[in-house]
């Protein structure tokens, strides 16, 4: 027993002097090196310009001269005289109603009128008699008085007699309707024999050489658009170009779109391709020449899509791709478009900014830049 035991302890022994062998454990192997994934990210180079697309926009052209035309009187249409797109001069007889009853009380207002006219003048007479006898004192007074209300009735017999032979040709007038303005007949909604009375609609009148352009504008450069600038057009979908002149800025600002309405008047065309210019077409206005420098110091700039720049005010950064890396560069910019800033200050024009700012890099970034 005593033989096994000291054989376990040899064998103990034995076993921790070669673990030991006064030779050191070996060390746990080096950690792996954590390699960095770039970031994929798009990249765009600040524009000197910006392109002409973005600068333009889409209105609608109307007359400066539309107008319904309704009858002022009643009575059967007796004469049509104009067709649907015919055109048509100020003051050219359109149509006529019938007037045989009106003539009848026109001819009874001037009777009425010639009566009351020689009314008039008998009193007159007889009023300047009764004064003379009276400053002769052959008169009583009370016959000179009854003399002057005479006069003063006649006179106002007259009066009235007159104005009602006025009110008959004025509906004599009314009877005939003729065109306000120089244009085009584009509608026709009654015929010869049908009944009218005042306000019925009977033709739709446009002055087609006098048209105008309706169109929003971003509010962001309506400032930079000038009353009296010239800008150029193109006709929808002919793409026929025109020239329109700019009249009128909006005062207000519509808050849904957040544009401002400008009126731009049609200059006499040029050149339109046999493209004739409509109240009603759609157009684009370029004003991208309304928008630019204009000759103004500190107008130049570099632009960028707004989403490549964190801002809040004129002060911001953008994330400048160099040498794989991302680099933060505080810039200052000044909104020009909805969805474009310009770039004034600390950017270079050859440098490639991130175009997602909003992106979570940091300063040594990896960066791969993608299509």
């Amino acid at each position: 027993m005593k033989t096994f035991a000291k054989s376990v302890v040899v064998a103990v022994a034995m076993v921790a002097a070669g673990c030991g062998g006064g030779s050191k454990a070996a060390p746990p192997p080096p950690a792996a090196q954590v390699v960095q994934k770039p970031m994929g990210v798009r990249a765009v180079t600040p524009a000197p310009q910006l392109e002409s697309s973005v600068l333009q926009a889409t209105g609608g052209v109307r007359a400066k001269q539309e107008a319904t035309l309704s009858a002022q009187g009643s009575g059967a249409l007796t004469r049509i005289s104009v067709k649907v797109g015919e055109r048509v001069k100020r003051g050219q007889v359109l149509a006529q109603l019938d007037t045989s009853n009106a003539r009848i009380a026109a001819d009874q207002a001037r009777a009425a009128k010639a009566a009351a006219d020689a009314a008039r003048d008998g009193a007159t007479a007889e009023v300047e008699r009764a004064r003379a006898l009276a400053e002769a004192g052959s008169l009583a007074r009370a016959s000179l008085d009854k003399a002057e209300v005479g006069y003063r009735q006649a006179q106002a017999q007259a009066a009235q007699a007159a104005a009602a032979f006025a009110n008959t040709q004025e509906i004599l007038r009314d009877a005939t309707i003729t065109a306000p303005f120089d244009g085009v007949i584009t509608s026709r909604s009654r015929n010869e024999g049908d009944y009218v009375s005042p306000g019925t609609a009977i033709f739709g009148l446009v002055n087609t050489q006098d048209l105008e352009v309706r169109v929003p504008v971003p509010e962001a450069f309506v400032d930079r658009v000038k009353v009296g600038s010239v800008v150029q057009g193109t006709i929808n979908p002919s793409g026929a170009p025109f020239e329109a002149r700019v009249t009128s800025l909006g005062a207000t600002i519509d808050p849904q779109t957040r544009t401002v309405e400008v009126l731009a008047d049609v200059l006499p065309a040029q050149d339109t391709r046999g493209v004739q210019l409509r109240a009603g077409a759609l157009v684009e206005l370029d004003f991208s020449a309304a928008a630019s420098s204009e000759g103004k110091p500190g107008q130049a700039g570099l632009f960028l899509p707004a989403q490549a720049v964190q801002s809040q005010g004129q002060h911001g950064f953008v994330w400048v791709v160099q040498d794989g890396k991302a680099q933060r560069r505080d810039v200052k910019v000044e909104r020009v478009l909805p969805g474009f800033v310009r770039v004034v200050q600390g950017l270079n024009p050859e440098e490639r900014v991130v175009a997602d700012a909003s992106l979570p890099l940091q300063n040594g970034t990896a960066l791969q830049v993608v299509q």
